[in-house]
Protein backbone atom coordinates (compact mmCIF):
# COMPACT_ATOMS: atom_id res chain seq x y z
CA UNK A 1 0.00 0.00 0.00
CA UNK A 2 2.82 2.38 0.86
CA UNK A 3 4.46 1.75 -2.50
CA UNK A 4 1.16 2.33 -4.31
CA UNK A 5 0.57 5.56 -2.40
CA UNK A 6 4.07 6.81 -3.21
CA UNK A 7 3.54 5.96 -6.88
CA UNK A 8 0.27 7.90 -6.96
CA UNK A 9 1.97 10.92 -5.36
CA UNK A 10 4.70 10.80 -8.00
CA UNK A 11 2.11 10.68 -10.80
CA UNK A 12 0.16 13.57 -9.27
CA UNK A 13 3.35 15.62 -8.94
CA UNK A 14 4.20 14.81 -12.54
CA UNK A 15 0.82 16.09 -13.71
CA UNK A 16 1.05 19.24 -11.56
CA UNK A 17 4.53 20.17 -12.81
CA UNK A 18 3.59 19.43 -16.43
CA UNK A 19 0.47 21.59 -16.14
CA UNK A 20 2.54 24.44 -14.67
CA UNK A 21 5.03 24.07 -17.52
CA UNK A 22 2.21 24.25 -20.08
CA UNK A 23 0.84 27.40 -18.43
CA UNK A 24 4.23 29.15 -18.45
CA UNK A 25 4.87 28.19 -22.09
CA UNK A 26 1.37 29.34 -23.08
CA UNK A 27 1.64 32.81 -21.59
CA UNK A 28 5.20 33.43 -22.83
CA UNK A 29 4.12 33.40 -26.50
CA UNK A 30 1.55 36.23 -26.35
CA UNK A 31 3.82 38.24 -24.04
CA UNK A 32 6.70 37.94 -26.51
CA UNK A 33 4.51 38.98 -29.43
CA UNK A 34 3.82 42.33 -27.77
CA UNK A 35 7.49 43.13 -28.35
CA UNK A 36 7.08 42.80 -32.13
CA UNK A 37 4.62 45.69 -32.11
CA UNK A 38 7.37 48.12 -31.06
CA UNK A 39 9.95 46.76 -33.51
CA UNK A 40 11.71 43.88 -31.74
CA UNK A 41 12.69 40.95 -33.94
CA UNK A 42 12.28 37.24 -33.05
CA UNK A 43 16.08 36.95 -32.84
CA UNK A 44 16.21 39.67 -30.19
CA UNK A 45 13.38 38.12 -28.16
CA UNK A 46 14.95 34.64 -28.23
CA UNK A 47 18.40 35.97 -27.32
CA UNK A 48 17.16 38.00 -24.34
CA UNK A 49 14.88 35.16 -23.23
CA UNK A 50 17.63 32.53 -23.23
CA UNK A 51 20.47 34.75 -22.00
CA UNK A 52 18.32 36.18 -19.21
CA UNK A 53 17.24 32.69 -18.15
CA UNK A 54 20.84 31.45 -18.21
CA UNK A 55 21.97 34.32 -15.96
CA UNK A 56 19.02 33.80 -13.61
CA UNK A 57 19.84 30.08 -13.28
CA UNK A 58 23.64 30.39 -13.14
CA UNK A 59 24.08 30.21 -9.36
CA UNK A 60 21.37 27.53 -8.76
CA UNK A 61 22.86 25.46 -11.61
CA UNK A 62 26.42 25.57 -10.24
CA UNK A 63 25.12 24.74 -6.75
CA UNK A 64 23.04 21.79 -8.03
CA UNK A 65 25.91 20.41 -10.12
CA UNK A 66 28.09 19.59 -7.12
CA UNK A 67 28.88 15.90 -7.44
CA UNK A 68 27.20 15.60 -10.86
CA UNK A 69 29.91 16.82 -13.23
CA UNK A 70 30.65 13.21 -14.17
CA UNK A 71 27.04 12.82 -15.31
CA UNK A 72 27.37 15.99 -17.38
CA UNK A 73 30.50 14.64 -19.10
CA UNK A 74 28.76 11.33 -19.84
CA UNK A 75 25.73 13.03 -21.33
CA UNK A 76 27.31 16.14 -22.83
CA UNK A 77 25.87 15.34 -26.27
CA UNK A 78 22.35 15.20 -24.86
CA UNK A 79 22.89 18.48 -23.01
CA UNK A 80 24.04 20.19 -26.23
CA UNK A 81 21.10 18.74 -28.18
CA UNK A 82 18.71 19.88 -25.48
CA UNK A 83 20.08 23.42 -25.52
CA UNK A 84 20.29 23.82 -29.30
CA UNK A 85 17.14 21.96 -30.39
CA UNK A 86 14.78 21.86 -27.40
CA UNK A 87 15.48 25.39 -26.21
CA UNK A 88 16.92 27.60 -28.96
CA UNK A 89 15.18 25.65 -31.75
CA UNK A 90 11.71 25.52 -30.21
CA UNK A 91 11.75 29.18 -29.28
CA UNK A 92 13.35 30.52 -32.47
CA UNK A 93 10.98 28.67 -34.80
CA UNK A 94 7.91 29.40 -32.67
CA UNK A 95 8.63 33.12 -32.37
CA UNK A 96 9.32 33.31 -36.10
CA UNK A 97 5.95 31.62 -36.62
CA UNK A 98 3.99 34.01 -34.38
CA UNK A 99 5.49 36.94 -36.26
CA UNK A 100 3.46 35.76 -39.27
CA UNK A 101 0.56 33.83 -37.68
CA UNK A 102 -1.71 34.29 -34.70
CA UNK A 103 -0.36 32.75 -31.51
CA UNK A 104 -3.14 30.14 -31.37
CA UNK A 105 -2.63 28.92 -34.96
CA UNK A 106 1.15 28.70 -34.50
CA UNK A 107 0.70 26.80 -31.25
CA UNK A 108 -1.86 24.36 -32.68
CA UNK A 109 0.57 23.50 -35.47
CA UNK A 110 3.39 23.13 -32.94
CA UNK A 111 1.18 20.78 -30.90
CA UNK A 112 1.43 18.17 -33.66
CA UNK A 113 4.64 17.10 -31.90
CA UNK A 114 2.96 14.01 -30.30
CA UNK A 115 2.20 12.74 -33.82
CA UNK A 116 5.89 13.02 -34.65
CA UNK A 117 6.75 11.15 -31.45
CA UNK A 118 4.44 8.30 -32.53
CA UNK A 119 6.22 7.94 -35.88
CA UNK A 120 9.65 8.30 -34.28
CA UNK A 121 8.99 5.55 -31.74
CA UNK A 122 7.50 3.36 -34.48
CA UNK A 123 10.64 3.75 -36.61
CA UNK A 124 12.93 3.20 -33.64
CA UNK A 125 11.23 0.20 -32.02
CA UNK A 126 9.73 -1.35 -35.19
CA UNK A 127 6.48 -1.81 -33.22
CA UNK A 128 3.48 -0.73 -35.26
CA UNK A 129 1.08 1.60 -33.41
CA UNK A 130 -2.43 0.30 -32.74
CA UNK A 131 -5.60 1.13 -34.67
CA UNK A 132 -6.65 3.82 -32.18
CA UNK A 133 -3.27 5.51 -32.54
CA UNK A 134 -3.59 5.55 -36.34
CA UNK A 135 -7.12 6.92 -36.03
CA UNK A 136 -5.81 9.68 -33.79
CA UNK A 137 -3.12 10.59 -36.31
CA UNK A 138 -5.72 10.86 -39.10
CA UNK A 139 -8.09 12.97 -37.00
CA UNK A 140 -5.24 15.26 -35.93
CA UNK A 141 -4.10 15.75 -39.51
CA UNK A 142 -7.65 16.66 -40.53
CA UNK A 143 -7.62 19.14 -37.64
CA UNK A 144 -4.37 20.64 -38.95
CA UNK A 145 -5.98 21.22 -42.36
CA UNK A 146 -8.91 22.97 -40.69
CA UNK A 147 -6.61 25.10 -38.51
CA UNK A 148 -4.80 26.23 -41.64
CA UNK A 149 -8.23 27.34 -42.95
CA UNK A 150 -7.10 27.40 -46.58
CA UNK A 151 -9.92 29.80 -47.45
CA UNK A 152 -7.95 32.43 -45.51
CA UNK A 153 -5.74 33.98 -48.20
CA UNK A 154 -3.71 35.88 -45.60
CA UNK A 155 -2.24 32.64 -44.21
CA UNK A 156 1.54 32.90 -44.36
CA UNK A 157 3.37 29.83 -45.73
CA UNK A 158 6.63 30.81 -44.02
CA UNK A 159 4.84 31.05 -40.67
CA UNK A 160 3.32 27.59 -41.17
CA UNK A 161 6.73 26.11 -42.01
CA UNK A 162 8.27 27.68 -38.92
CA UNK A 163 5.47 26.36 -36.69
CA UNK A 164 5.96 22.82 -38.04
CA UNK A 165 9.72 23.14 -37.51
CA UNK A 166 8.94 24.13 -33.91
CA UNK A 167 6.86 20.93 -33.65
CA UNK A 168 9.91 18.84 -34.60
CA UNK A 169 12.00 20.58 -31.94
CA UNK A 170 9.19 20.19 -29.39
CA UNK A 171 9.08 16.45 -30.02
CA UNK A 172 12.80 16.35 -29.20
CA UNK A 173 12.09 18.34 -26.01
CA UNK A 174 9.58 15.75 -24.79
CA UNK A 175 11.86 12.79 -25.57
CA UNK A 176 14.99 14.29 -23.99
CA UNK A 177 13.21 15.70 -20.91
CA UNK A 178 11.62 12.32 -20.17
CA UNK A 179 14.97 10.49 -20.29
CA UNK A 180 15.33 9.10 -16.76
CA UNK A 181 18.83 7.73 -17.45
CA UNK A 182 20.18 11.28 -17.17
CA UNK A 183 20.64 11.83 -13.45
CA UNK A 184 21.58 15.50 -13.68
CA UNK A 185 19.22 17.46 -11.34
CA UNK A 186 16.39 19.17 -13.28
CA UNK A 187 17.42 22.71 -12.26
CA UNK A 188 21.01 22.04 -13.38
CA UNK A 189 19.90 20.39 -16.63
CA UNK A 190 17.69 23.40 -17.33
CA UNK A 191 20.50 25.85 -16.58
CA UNK A 192 23.01 24.02 -18.76
CA UNK A 193 20.49 23.88 -21.58
CA UNK A 194 19.84 27.61 -21.23
CA UNK A 195 23.56 28.36 -21.48
CA UNK A 196 23.93 26.22 -24.61
CA UNK A 197 20.75 27.69 -26.09
CA UNK A 198 21.93 31.25 -25.39
CA UNK A 199 25.26 30.55 -27.13
CA UNK A 200 23.38 29.09 -30.10
CA UNK A 201 21.19 32.21 -30.23
CA UNK A 202 24.31 34.44 -30.18
CA UNK A 203 25.81 32.51 -33.12
CA UNK A 204 22.57 32.55 -35.13
CA UNK A 205 22.17 36.28 -34.61
CA UNK A 206 25.85 37.05 -35.24
CA UNK A 207 25.89 35.36 -38.66
CA UNK A 208 22.67 37.13 -39.63
CA UNK A 209 20.38 34.08 -39.89
CA UNK A 210 17.88 35.90 -37.67
CA UNK A 211 17.74 39.71 -37.76
CA UNK A 212 18.57 41.36 -34.45
CA UNK A 213 16.83 44.59 -33.43
CA UNK A 214 16.10 45.94 -29.93
CA UNK A 215 13.79 48.88 -29.25
CA UNK A 216 13.35 50.66 -25.92
CA UNK A 217 9.77 51.89 -25.88
CA UNK A 218 6.45 51.40 -24.13
CA UNK A 219 4.43 48.30 -25.01
CA UNK A 220 0.66 47.87 -25.34
CA UNK A 221 0.15 45.07 -22.82
CA UNK A 222 -3.42 43.83 -22.19
CA UNK A 223 -4.80 47.29 -22.93
CA UNK A 224 -2.25 49.17 -20.80
CA UNK A 225 0.98 50.95 -21.74
CA UNK A 226 3.98 49.57 -19.85
CA UNK A 227 7.75 49.68 -20.22
CA UNK A 228 9.32 47.04 -22.49
CA UNK A 229 11.20 45.82 -19.39
CA UNK A 230 7.99 44.39 -17.89
CA UNK A 231 7.21 41.83 -20.63
CA UNK A 232 10.88 40.86 -20.94
CA UNK A 233 11.13 40.11 -17.21
CA UNK A 234 7.94 38.07 -17.46
CA UNK A 235 9.27 36.16 -20.49
CA UNK A 236 12.49 35.21 -18.70
CA UNK A 237 10.67 34.08 -15.55
CA UNK A 238 8.06 32.12 -17.54
CA UNK A 239 10.82 30.47 -19.58
CA UNK A 240 12.71 29.28 -16.50
CA UNK A 241 9.50 28.03 -14.92
CA UNK A 242 8.34 26.27 -18.09
CA UNK A 243 11.52 24.28 -18.70
CA UNK A 244 12.23 23.46 -15.05
CA UNK A 245 8.66 22.29 -14.36
CA UNK A 246 8.65 20.46 -17.69
CA UNK A 247 11.74 18.41 -16.88
CA UNK A 248 10.47 17.50 -13.41
CA UNK A 249 7.02 16.57 -14.70
CA UNK A 250 8.20 14.57 -17.71
CA UNK A 251 10.68 12.55 -15.66
CA UNK A 252 7.73 11.50 -13.51
CA UNK A 253 5.13 10.69 -16.18
CA UNK A 254 7.11 10.16 -19.41
CA UNK A 255 7.15 11.73 -22.87
CA UNK A 256 3.93 10.23 -24.25
CA UNK A 257 1.71 11.12 -21.29
CA UNK A 258 3.52 14.43 -20.84
CA UNK A 259 2.95 15.47 -24.45
CA UNK A 260 -0.74 14.62 -23.98
CA UNK A 261 -1.07 16.64 -20.74
CA UNK A 262 0.79 19.50 -22.40
CA UNK A 263 -2.18 19.99 -24.74
CA UNK A 264 -3.74 22.24 -22.09
CA UNK A 265 -1.20 24.78 -23.35
CA UNK A 266 -3.56 25.39 -26.28
CA UNK A 267 -6.54 26.77 -24.31
CA UNK A 268 -4.15 28.54 -21.90
CA UNK A 269 -2.46 30.25 -24.85
CA UNK A 270 -5.73 31.09 -26.60
CA UNK A 271 -7.01 32.80 -23.45
CA UNK A 272 -3.71 34.64 -22.94
CA UNK A 273 -3.63 35.78 -26.58
CA UNK A 274 -7.22 37.00 -26.29
CA UNK A 275 -6.48 38.99 -23.11
CA UNK A 276 -3.05 40.35 -24.10
CA UNK A 277 -3.32 40.65 -27.90
CA UNK A 278 -7.08 40.52 -28.62
CA UNK A 279 -6.47 37.60 -31.03
CA UNK A 280 -9.26 35.10 -31.70
CA UNK A 281 -9.59 31.96 -33.83
CA UNK A 282 -12.14 31.63 -36.65
CA UNK A 283 -14.91 29.02 -36.16
CA UNK A 284 -13.23 26.70 -38.68
CA UNK A 285 -9.91 27.01 -36.85
CA UNK A 286 -11.63 26.30 -33.53
CA UNK A 287 -13.07 23.12 -35.06
CA UNK A 288 -9.61 22.21 -36.31
CA UNK A 289 -8.16 22.78 -32.86
CA UNK A 290 -10.74 20.41 -31.37
CA UNK A 291 -9.75 17.89 -34.07
CA UNK A 292 -6.05 18.11 -33.22
CA UNK A 293 -6.69 17.73 -29.49
CA UNK A 294 -9.21 14.94 -30.03
CA UNK A 295 -6.85 13.12 -32.37
CA UNK A 296 -4.01 13.27 -29.89
CA UNK A 297 -6.42 11.95 -27.23
CA UNK A 298 -7.00 8.96 -29.52
CA UNK A 299 -3.23 8.56 -29.87
CA UNK A 300 -2.86 8.44 -26.11
CA UNK A 301 -5.76 6.01 -25.79
CA UNK A 302 -4.10 3.78 -28.37
CA UNK A 303 -0.81 3.89 -26.42
CA UNK A 304 -2.57 2.86 -23.21
CA UNK A 305 -4.32 -0.05 -24.94
CA UNK A 306 -1.06 -1.19 -26.50
CA UNK A 307 0.82 -1.01 -23.20
CA UNK A 308 -1.90 -3.07 -21.48
CA UNK A 309 -1.78 -5.68 -24.23
CA UNK A 310 2.00 -5.98 -23.99
CA UNK A 311 1.74 -6.26 -20.19
CA UNK A 312 -0.79 -9.11 -20.52
CA UNK A 313 1.44 -10.87 -23.05
CA UNK A 314 4.42 -10.65 -20.70
CA UNK A 315 2.39 -12.07 -17.81
CA UNK A 316 1.04 -14.95 -19.87
CA UNK A 317 4.52 -15.83 -21.08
Amino acid sequence: MKRGGALRRIVVLGFVFTLLSAFFFAVAGPVAKTMYEIGWTPGAVVLVRLAGSAVLLLVPTLFALRGYWGEVRRHWGTVVTYGVVSMAGVQAFFFLAVEHLTVAVALLLEMTAPILIVFWLWARTRKRPGAFTFAGVVVSLIGVVLVLDLRNVSLDAFGVAMALAAAVCLASYFLVSANTTIRVPPIAFTGLGMCVGALAAVVVNAVGIMPLRFVAAEVDFAGARVSWVVPMILIVMFTVGAYFCGIVGLRYIGATVGSFVNLVEVPFSAIAAWIILAEVLTPVQLLGGVGILGGIAFIKWGDVRLERRHALERRSS
